[in-house]
């Protein structure tokens, strides 16, 4: 890698980092039902439920029994995968008794998957803890969430898109000059 590309390489990784914060802070910002809605078009955007809405549905109010929401695994909504949301402050951890309660809540829907989504991060326990459990659940911190957004387009918008040429090597070699000569024969010929 030229040091051109190593400075362009780490001025994206730069902007990326700095976008993974404000996307963080921008959610803060907004009304506290607005996070769930986000994962929800999230998993939408990824094509679970086959990117139909009908397929997914907000549960999250007072006595949602810990789900936030669901959607559909697939375009036939052959199976549901249970959605967790926690908006947490700056700085503050999921426990493993906060995950516990979301596994629980899945047990008693006898749901087979789950994803807990957060702002923030996990505790270690809490990571632990879901590679012990018969539910499938996936966890979701604020770091891979605001990366999964930029992947698929969520919240941000392509600004300037750059690319890096480099020389082709190929293209200098004996055998590539006697391709065009053939090339160049050929198309003389054809039009004799």
């Amino acid at each position: 890698m030229s040091r051109s590309e190593a400075r362009l390489t780490s001025a994206y990784e730069r902007a990326q980092f700095e976008l993974v914060n404000e996307l963080i802070a921008r959610i803060h910002a907004q009304p506290p039902d607005f996070f769930e809605f986000l994962v929800i078009d999230l998993l939408l955007s990824m094509g679970y439920g086959g990117r139909r809405r009908d397929l997914a549905q907000r549960l999250g109010r007072t006595g949602d029994g810990g789900v936030d929401g669901l959607v559909a695994q697939d375009e036939l909504g052959l199976d549901l995968i249970y959605i967790q949301a926690k908006r947490l402050k700056p700085g503050s951890v999921v426990s493993v008794s906060d995950v516990r309660d979301f596994a629980g809540s899945l047990d008693a829907r006898h749901a087979a998957k789950g994803a807990f989504f957060t702002t923030s991060h996990f505790s270690n326990s809490a990571i632990d803890f879901c590679g012990q459990v018969s539910r499938r659940v996936v966890l979701v911190d604020g770091c891979r969430l605001a990366e999964l957004m930029m992947r698929h387009n969520i919240g941000v918008k392509v600004k300037e898109s750059f690319q890096i040429k480099r020389l082709d090597q190929d293209y200098f070699t004996p055998a590539s000059m006697k391709r065009m000569q053939e090339i160049i024969s050929a198309s003389i010929q054809a039009r004799r």
